[in-house]
């Protein structure tokens, strides 16, 4: 690998890393307009999808900075499982409402994505 190459994959992950931060940054200043309504993360990646299907946003401008992320997510999830190794007598004492939670989550999901593939499929 030569210097030139390097530099060329360094200037793809920082160009794609900015667009991605500021479609978070965008997202987090909107949802404190909206008095925290939404988060910031999700009104930023709905911003994100917005620009990509807009074709204001080519996914080649997004993807090396997104794989990036994406291939390091794993050492991002680290201080959330410390946090809940530190909080276990929390998590013991509220298993019953996470649980159902879950369960209740999981369905209600399902059943929305199963009730949205049967109504496009009909047109």
């Amino acid at each position: 690998m030569n210097i030139a190459s390097v530099c060329k994959r360094m200037a793809s992950w920082l160009g794609s890393l900015m667009i991605l931060l500021l479609c978070l940054y965008l997202g987090e200043f909107i949802s404190t307009l909206m008095n925290e309504l939404l988060p910031g993360s999700i009104l930023g990646m709905l911003l994100l999808a917005a620009l990509l299907g807009s074709g204001l946003v080519r996914l080649s401008w997004v993807e090396s900075g997104a794989n990036f992320l994406i291939r390091w997510m794993s050492l991002l999830f680290v201080p959330i499982g410390v946090g809940a190794i530190d909080h276990l007598e929390l998590l013991h004492s509220s298993l019953v409402a996470l649980l159902l939670c879950c369960i209740v989550g999981t369905v209600v999901v399902m059943a929305v994505a199963g009730w949205m593939f049967q109504w496009l499929e009909r047109y």
